[in-house]
This record gives C-alpha cells, sequence and structure tokens, in this order.
C-alpha cells in the first residue's frame, strides 16, 4: 500500500475529489503533501502490510491497516487515525491460491511407462535440464493477452519456448469456449499429448482460459492425461500451480479469486504493439454469452499500474497499446471511490513514446459520450471504436439482455460522426438467435445499412452451456441460421468495401509492423483507424516507424499505398 497523511478532513477530502477525477498520480501528490516523513521520500510507500505487523504503527496505524485489508487493488480507503487523517491506496494484494491438488494413485502408459511425475523425473535426471513450452492461443484478444502473461511466467521459471508442441515439456493450450464445439475441439488438440504420455515421455499438459474454467475436474475425468486445469484468473499463478504438478498431482484451479497484479514480465508476440488489461471479468448477464461465468467479475486495474505498465512497455519500444476489457466502458465503477474511463484516457494518452492507444471493447449500455470527447481532443487515442450491437431490433436485444435499444445505440454513432467524422466504426453481430423472425433479421441489416461499419464480426448463435438461450425451446434451425450468416457477411464485406474506397488518393500515417509474408517485397502496418496497409518497402529500415503513405487501392478489409514522405 501507500498512503498520504494529511492533517484535517477537508483537504483529504479534497485530495480524495483530485484522485478520483484522475488529475495527478498518487505517487507524486504523496511526496509532495503527506505529512508522514518515512513515507514521504518514496511517494507515500509503505509496502506489504497485514493487521498483526505491529511494526509499523507509528507510520500506518491499526486501523488504517485493517481499512487497507478490505479494499482491492486500485481502491483508496479515507481513514482518520491518532496521526491524522489517510489516504490509503492498495496496489496489490497477494491472495492464498485456491486449487484441488490430488495425487496420482496409479501410473499410466505402455508397459508399465509411468508419466505420474513427467517432469520431476526428468528433472532428477539432469538437475541441468531446461524445460521446454509452448502455448496454443485460441479465441480473444483477453486471451492473446493472458498467453502472453503464462509465457512471462514460464520463462521466469527458466523454461525455453518452442513453437513445436510435440517437443515441448509443458503444453498449454489457452482456450476459448465462445463458439459452438470449443470443448471438441480442445479434446482433438490433446489427444496427441495425451499420447506422447502414454508412450512415457516426460510432458505436462495443461488446459487454461474458458473452456478450463466451464468443464473443471470434468476435464480430468475424460482425459486423465491432463495435469492441469486452470481458469484465466489463474493466469500469471501458473508457475505456483506447476510446482504442484512437477511432484507428481493432478491439479484443479477454477475458483473465483481476485487478481493480483503480474510479479513477472509477459512474454510478448509483437515488439511494436502490446495488449494492456485494464479490467478484467464482466457483470452483464447477456443471455447468449459464457464469459460471467468464465471470466467472472468485473475487477479494473489501478490507473496508476496501467500507467507505469504502458511507461515501461514505451522504453522498451513498443509504439502502440490496446486497452483491454471484456466491458471497458465499466473500468472503476468497482472501484473506491469509483472512477470513469473517459478519465483513465485521459490519464494515459500522452505517455511519452507510445504513438497510438487503442481500447476494446465497449458495450453500448455504459459507453459514456465523455469518451467520444476524450477520443476527439487526444491525437494519440486512435479513431477507431468498436461497439458490438449484435442485434438491430429492441425485442431481440431484450430477449439477450443487452440493456440498450437500436436508438440509443444510434444515438452513440452519432456522436461519433460529428465529433469524429474519419474514425472507423466496427462492431459485432449475432444472426439465428432463439425466436428471430425474419423481419427481425431484416431489421439488423437494416441497422448496418444506417451505420455502415467499416469491419463487422459476423456470428450465427450457437447455444453455450449455463447460459438461459441455450435452454430456450424456440431455437431456430441451423439451415436458417447459416443462411442469414451469408446473407449479413455479404452485406458487411460490401460496406466494408466502401469504407476501404473513401482512403484512395489520400496521404495516412502508417505504422509499420512487419513483413508481407505473401509479398516479401512488402511491408505492413496499420492506419490509425485499424485499416492493414501493404507499401513496398525494407522491413529493417521502416519497421517500427511511422509512415506517410498515399492510398492507391483498396480491397475490402486492406489498402494499398506508396511512401511519399519521410519516416519518423
Amino acid at each position: 500500500v501507500r498512503h498520504i497523511l494529511v492533517s484535517t478532513s477537508d483537504l483529504a477530502l479534497q485530495l480524495q475529489d483530485q484522485l478520483r477525477n484522475s488529475k495527478t498520480d498518487f505517487e507524486v501528490l504523496a511526496s509532495q503533501i503527506s505529512n508522514c516523513e518515512s513515507s514521504r521520500v518514496e511517494g507515500g510507500n509503505v509496502g506489504w502490510v497485514s493487521q498483526g505487523d505491529e511494526f509499523l504503527d507509528d507510520v500506518l496505524p491499526a486501523t488504517a491497516r485493517e481499512a487497507a485489508l478490505l479494499k482491492k487493488p486500485g481502491d483508496i480507503a479515507l481513514v482518520e487515525t491518532d496521526r491524522g487523517w489517510h489516504l490509503v491506496k492498495v496496489e496489490d494484494v497477494m491472495y492464498d491460491l485456491t486449487r484441488s491438488v490430488t495425487a496420482r494413485s496409479k501410473p499410466y502408459g505402455r508397459d508399465g511407462a509411468a508419466y505420474f511425475a513427467p517432469l520431476k523425473e526428468l528433472l532428477n535426471k539432469d538437475a541441468g535440464t531446461t524445460l521446454t513450452y509452448s502455448v496454443e492461443t485460441m479465441g480473444c484478444q483477453m486471451n492473446s493477452a493472458d498467453s502472453e502473461r503464462i509465457a512471462g511466467q514460464l520463462e521466469s521459471m527458466g523454461m525455453e519456448r518452442t513453437d513445436n508442441p510435440s517437443k515441448a515439456n509443458v503444453v498449454v493450450y489457452n482456450t476459448c469456449s465462445i463458439r459452438d464445439h470449443a470443448e471438441q475441439k480442445v479434446y482433438s488438440y490433446i489427444g496427441p499429448q495425451a499420447e506422447r504420455k502414454r508412450r512415457g515421455e516426460s510432458v505436462a499438459i495443461v488446459v487454461a482460459g474458458c473452456v478450463a474454467q466451464q468443464e473443471g475436474d470434468k476435464l480430468l475425468r475424460r482425459i486423465p492425461e491432463i495435469d492441469l486445469v486452470m481458469g484465466p484468473q489463474y493466469a500469471n499463478r501458473i508457475s505456483d500451480l506447476l510446482e504442484d504438478v512437477i511432484n507428481g498431482n493432478q491439479v484443479v484451479a477454477t475458483e473465483a479469486v481476485p487478481i493480483s497484479e503480474d510479479m513477472t514480465r509477459p512474454r510478448r508476440d509483437s515488439e511494436l504493439s502490446a495488449w494492456v488489461n485494464i479490467i478484467y471479468g464482466c457483470n452483464e448477464r447477456c443471455t447468449y454469452c459464457v464469459v460471467p461465468t468464465t471470466r467472472g467479475v468485473e475487477q479494473s486495474r489501478p490507473r496508476d499500474s496501467i500507467r507505469k505498465e504502458m511507461e515501461a512497455l514505451a522504453a522498451q519500444g513498443y509504439r502502440e497499446i490496446t486497452l483491454l476489457g471484456q466491458n471497458i466502458d465499466a473500468w472503476g465503477r468497482d472501484m473506491e471511490p469509483k472512477q470513469k474511463f473517459a478519465d483513465l484516457l485521459e490519464f494515459v494518452a500522452n505517455v511519452e513514446g507510445i504513438e497510438r492507444v487503442r481500447y476494446v471493447t465497449s458495450h453500448p449500455r455504459y459507453m459514456s459520450l465523455s469518451v467520444v470527447e476524450t477520443v476527439a481532443r487526444h491525437p494519440k487515442l486512435a479513431k477507431c471504436f468498436h461497439i458490438p450491437f449484435q442485434a438491430g431490433d429492441d425485442e431481440i436485444l431484450k430477449a439477450m439482455g443487452r440493456g440498450h435499444t437500436v436508438e440509443q445505440y444510434l444515438q452513440i454513432i452519432d456522436r461519433i460522426r460529428t465529433l469524429c467524422p474519419d474514425a472507423a466504426i466496427t462492431a459485432d453481430v449475432i444472426v439465428g438467435f432463439p425466436g428471430e423472425t425474419e423481419e427481425q433479421f431484416q431489421n439488423s441489416m437494416k441497422l448496418m445499412e444506417t451505420v455502415k461499419f467499416d469491419v463487422v464480426n459476423t456470428a450465427a448463435y450457437s447455444p453455450r452451456p449455463n447460459t438461459p438461450a441455450a435452454s430456450w425451446d424456440n431455437q431456430l434451425t441451423e439451415e436458417v441460421k447459416a443462411d442469414r450468416l451469408q446473407r449479413v457477411m455479404r452485406l458487411a464485406k460490401t460496406h466494408a468495401l466502401e469504407k476501404s474506397q473513401r482512403y484512395i488518393g489520400r496521404t495516412l500515417e502508417v505504422l509499420v509492423e512487419d513483413r508481407n509474408v505473401k509479398r516479401p517485397e512488402q511491408v505492413k502496418g496499420r492506419i490509425d483507424q485499424g485499416r492493414p496497409v501493404y507499401l513496398e518497402g525494407d522491413i529493417e529500415e521502416l519497421k517500427g516507424k511511422i509512415v506517410p503513405v498515399e492510398i492507391f487501392d483498396a480491397g475490402a478489409y486492406y489498402l494499398v499505398g506508396k511512401v511519399v514522405g519521410v519516416p519518423r
């Protein structure tokens, strides 16, 4: 924790309001104002605390420590003690690991080959053995970010990455349960690794992510070769869980726990663009969605932690950040005192070295107009809004539990068009929801015609476990859903091409990311609105630079251009 000590309640309340509105950094404020001499020089830092730390009484009395222990990371408690008024900020909390550990009672394998302690046996043979790992990622950007954290944890244990799962000692499948047949896909991936174990190879199989959270120990009963099943909330605790696996146990970790700040650095898959989680979980209860049951309740990260991570990434040479959240506009509403996502954007919009800041995913029910205003005001905040509408009919939206109407959605679009007329607007839509009539489907098509999105991610409804809509008796046939999906995809592509063609003849700034693998003489980058751009150039010279590019051709989901200015 950190704290600021002042002598009056009026000043304490004034500082609390200032911190709530993200106008200043807690650490800076503590070093300037706090009356606590011992902690002021370190920006109010007290360190890890517990109720029994009597040696801290002269710095942070027991009453203040007790208040802090009831809070979450990012919360600020206002407490009066005999020293004065304390603003106590919780920076991180260490929770006991909750998991089910079962010792393997018998070996498995062919001809008596045992694998009940596969890694320990290997390590005992040669203390200098370096274990290898592989991570297979399925699903959304949140899973991609989690996989980077998992990889960072494994490398902190001294493991080396391999892109060949059949050669890895630790094989991680970070799973997604959004689409139908997700579980079957996982089983098909695990099959070859289970066969390796039956042959007596030293390999640990880890199932992580949303299917792991959804299925739990049922995965072990289906495939007993699996060593570890862990939900998304344990991504940064895999090293602790693997200790039990190394000792010959099967482990299931799916209990709901608050997420601690990462203690190790993620292994980033890109050298230029990085994911930064700002909020975990989702409190919504959309009737089709499994996310709240697999990723838990909302938990916002402290804004200072978010900015510090961005500053560290800038120091490593990263130029683009994407802020991640299942329901990103809900950031701060679980904090004490409550904070606003627009204020967070204001707080991180000017990190030196970071040229673009993106964010996903917005919920129309919570997206405030102040977010649009903030994006419009700051040049580094990308003019790209991803706002799923899911359906263009109010009755279907109500059945989905979305909490907004078509009219409310279009009001957001109008605000964006007014303040950011050149912005890209992307969305998600589900067709074939239970009970959806042809007329209601046509209403979704009409909404798309009205907005003309830059990109629409399309999906046919598929029943997901433990969701209300899955049990309804008004399911549509697969034929109807497939037909509607084809029609909505055609319309989405038509609009995407129209949106791409508006860039022809214009000069745009392109952040060059990589070589075009299909045409090595070309490089690939993205404009502020997120559209990929292909152009001829030397990747060694241009990678990581922002290049003025004149667009002369366009496809539905890409642009083609040529360099017309000096890269920076």
